[in-house]
């Protein structure tokens, strides 16, 4: 049985979808509503607006729009009554619907199975009397029991074992192979992962897809074996940590990104949350859509030495385009993180952290090692290459300074240097107000929407259009104005963020309505006004009706019926419909 409009209506009264949002994506306040990137389209500046008034949210670029249960479903990709259940858990509100379990993908389900019954039995192996080696060099790393427990980290031994329990699960060899969890030599099935220390990764929800295992003991070849691409683990669409990490970024509205997992971990040891690894992949445009739906502040700390420059480097050049903010830190005697803080401790790593470069002082840095400023064409490249970092600076103070220490650099005077930039215009975004009704038909489908618009801002109007017409031309809006209908007879008022909950997961009714609420119209209008728009839908209808007749009349053969649907058209064309 479905849970009734009211329990919903309820749970929906008792949150706040600012809250809510904000668990999802960064939102910064902007008069009276809030604005973030929105996660339902390739957005390069916030045209998501949440309104804490309405409790409704809306994109002025790709249109989506609803209430709280709407955004957590087309987020999470789950159905309506799940995001009703998630958004009940997260404030403490019980919902007792029971939704059937949803049918995925079979193939998918096993290979979540199988990952997760590996995680399950290698961090057991871990806490057995064989694991005690193993627990002992993470000691000596300084990886704790919280960090173990968090990480889920686990070992794998010696023997088949994990093989043959996944075989007596049920599973079959071939999906093991495949999955990348066993192998198979001379007609034998084996576990691929033996004596290592096993890390999971996950996918963006938390799934373990995929695992990192590291030598422990010398006499290994191989430091790291790491999963295969499947078609379910795939390194440029994931982010390690990026579920953990993700209300933690939200919350500092800046995200460190790292290359290594073992980075991540070591932050993690010193309090550091907001961090997420590319796990040694090159950036890719998945990569920073997954990051900008939780802040456009980064922070790269990749590894120092050359090759952790070039990964720098490279996700500069991906990103610097997509309105990041980038910060970087390069940390000397070519140290990745992890050893970094091993090695010279936690004050210092914070240190670099709250002290990054911006992006432009970066450039400086690593354009002018290869550069001869003796000679003219180097300053010159030097100044031109710098000179789209100086036009993205707001601030005319910042900017001041930095062309002064150029200047100061090359000798040439920031006069000149100043003269070549590109004259900053500054503009304030506004929220996008649809100011006039859109019409590329004819009047109408312009009277269905002003009909609709006033049945919207002036309740009585919703009886008035039952009593006085009852239909619409298209279909969409003859259904949406039967709604608002069906809805005012029950509950004996309308309330527009009430009537979204009560279209449940319409999403095609629901973007039309707030369509149609956002235009920047009068509130009232006179009885003439809107008499003049029924009239103009019946005199659709009643061409409509005729036309039918028409064609009716020409194919007919029959003299006798002829002259009846003559005769029809006629008192149509004198009496109207």
């Amino acid at each position: 049985m479905k849970p009734s409009y009211e329990e919903i209506l309820s749970i929906q009264r008792n949150v706040d979808i600012v809250d809510i949002i904000k668990d999802y994506i960064n939102l910064t306040p902007r008069g009276k509503n809030f604005f973030g990137i929105c996660p339902f389209h390739d957005d390069h500046s916030p045209s998501m607006s949440v309104s804490k008034d309405r409790q409704m949210y809306r994109c002025f670029v790709c249109g989506a729009s609803g209430n709280v249960f709407n955004f957590v479903k087309n987020y999470e990709n789950i159905s309506y009554y799940s995001a009703i259940k998630k958004v009940a858990d997260k404030v403490g509100l019980s919902f007792s619907y029971k939704e059937k379990e949803t049918t995925i993908n079979p193939i998918q389900k096993k290979y979540y199975d199988i990952y997760n019954y590996a995680s399950k039995y290698y961090q057991n192996n871990l806490k057995t009397s064989l694991g005690k080696t193993a627990k002992i060099y993470l000691k000596n790393r300084n990886i704790t029991d919280d960090m173990i427990k968090h990480f889920n980290i686990g070992l794998s031994l010696n023997d088949n074992n994990l093989t043959k329990l996944l075989l007596e699960k049920g599973f079959i060899e071939n999906e093991l192979v495949e999955f990348g969890i066993s192998n198979r030599i001379d007609n034998k099935t084996y576990d691929i992962y033996k004596n290592r220390i096993m890390f999971p990764l996950w996918d963006i929800n938390g799934n373990t897809i995929g695992f990192s295992g590291r030598i422990y003991d010398s006499n290994q070849d191989g430091k790291y074996i790491n999963t295969k691409e499947t078609n379910y683990f795939k390194k440029g669409s994931l982010l390690y940590n990026y579920h953990n990490a993700r209300k933690e970024i939200l919350k500092e509205n800046s995200v460190i990104v790292v290359e290594g997992f073992m980075d991540v971990i070591r932050l993690y040891s010193i309090n550091v949350y907001n961090v997420i690894a590319t796990m040694g992949t090159a950036v890719t445009k998945e990569h920073l859509n997954l990051i900008k739906r939780l802040t456009n502040n980064i922070i790269l700390m990749f590894d120092g030495d050359s090759a952790g420059e070039k990964a720098t480097n490279s996700f500069i050049k991906e990103a610097e385009n997509e309105s990041f903010k980038i910060s970087i830190v390069r940390l000397e005697e070519d140290l990745d993180p992890d050893d970094y803080i091993l090695k010279k401790g936690e004050e210092k790593i914070k240190y670099h952290l709250k002290h990054p470069k911006n992006l432009l002082n970066y450039k400086m840095d690593f354009l002018k090692k290869d550069l001869n400023f003796d000679n003219s064409k180097d300053i010159s490249k030097y100044i031109n290459l710098l000179k789209p970092e100086l036009e993205k600076i707001e601030d005319d103070i910042e900017r001041e300074v930095e062309i002064n220490r150029i200047s100061k650099q090359t000798g040439v005077d920031s006069k000149l240097i100043k003269s070549k930039l590109k004259t900053k215009v500054k503009q304030e975004k506004k929220e996008f107000i649809k100011d006039k009704i859109d019409y590329k038909t004819n009047k109408y489908e312009k009277a269905s929407k002003m009909i609709l618009y006033f049945m919207l801002k002036n309740n009585d109007l919703i009886d008035y259009y039952y009593e006085n017409l009852s239909f619409l031309p298209n279909k969409d809006d003859n259904l949406l104005a039967n709604q608002m209908v069906l809805f005012y007879k029950k509950y004996n008022c309308f309330n527009l963020n009430d009537f979204i909950t009560y279209l449940e997961d319409k999403s095609n009714l629901i973007n039309e309505i707030l369509q149609i609420e956002s235009y920047n119209y009068k509130i009232n209008c006179n009885k003439e006004e809107i008499d003049s728009y029924f009239k103009s839908v019946k005199e659709y209808i009643k061409n409509k009706k005729i036309e039918e007749l028409q064609i009716k009349l020409k194919n007919e053969t029959n003299d006798i019926v002829k002259k009846e649907i003559a005769k029809q058209i006629l008192d149509i064309r004198i009496k109207g419909v």
